[in-house]
C-alpha cells in the first residue's frame, strides 16, 4: 500500500534535517536526501525545487520540534522544573552533540557564515528559546531584565559547552555545564 503524500514529505524533511545536522547544510545533497528517506530521488524535487526550499524545510522542522519540546516543558509546574528539562536535554544528547555539535547552534553558525538568506529564521529559533527561558526566570520571581539576563547566561552556557565539546569530541564539557547549570537553576532566588 503507498504512504501518503504528506508521509512522504516528512520523511524527506526528517532526512534533510538529519543530514544538515550531522554534515552540515551545505553538503547535503538532494540524492542523499532522497536515500536517507528511502524514496526515489523525483521525489525530492517534487518537494523541494531548491536547495533553499531544503533548507526552509530543515528550520522550519527544527522550529516546529523546539515549539513542541518548550509546549511539553510548558506542562510542568514548576519554572526551575521546565529550565532543567531544556538543560537536561543537551545533558542526554550530549554523545550526538560531541560529534555534531547542537543541530540549532550548528545550523546557526552555517548559515551566518556563508550569509545564507535563512541566517535570521534560524537564529530566531535561539530567540524563541532564550524569551522561553527569560519567562520561566520571571515566573521564578525575577524582573524583565534580571531575567534575560539570566536566560542569555542559560544559553550561552548551553551553546558554548555544546560548541566545546564538538570542537573536541568529547561529551565531558557539555555534561559537566549541564550539571552546573542544573544546580545554578534550583539555587536561584529572586530578591
Amino acid at each position: 500500500m503507498a504512504r501518503p503524500a504528506s508521509d512522504k514529505r516528512a520523511r524527506l524533511t526528517a532526512a534533510a534535517a538529519t543530514l544538515a545536522y550531522t554534515h552540515g547544510l551545505d553538503r547535503t545533497t538532494l540524492g542523499a536526501i532522497a536515500e536517507e528517506a528511502d524514496v526515489p530521488q523525483g521525489s525530492v524535487y517534487y518537494y523541494f525545487k531548491t536547495r533553499d526550499d531544503v533548507g526552509r524545510a530543515v528550520v522550519d522542522s527544527l522550529l516546529t520540534r523546539y515549539r513542541d519540546l518548550m509546549s511539553g516543558w510548558d506542562a510542568e509546574p514548576d519554572p526551575r522544573t521546565r529550565l532543567a528539562s531544556y538543560v537536561d536535554m543537551y545533558a542526554r544528547d550530549a554523545e550526538a552533540v560531541a560529534q555534531h555539535g547542537c543541530p540549532i547552534g550548528s545550523l546557526c553558525l552555517d548559515l551566518r557564515k556563508s550569509a545564507h538568506p535563512l541566517a535570521d529564521d534560524a537564529a530566531a529559533i535561539l530567540e524563541l528559546t532564550i524569551a522561553w527561558a527569560s519567562e520561566q526566570f520571571e515566573a521564578m520571581g525575577f524582573a524583565p531584565q534580571a531575567s534575560r539576563a539570566r536566560a542569555l547566561h542559560l544559553v550561552t552556557g548551553l551553546q558554548g559547552a555544546a560548541s566545546l565539546a564538538n570542537a573536541l569530541g568529547d561529551r565531558e564539557a557539555l555534561v559537566n555545564e549541564a550539571a552546573h547549570l542544573t544546580r545554578w537553576i534550583h539555587q536561584s532566588q529572586a530578591a
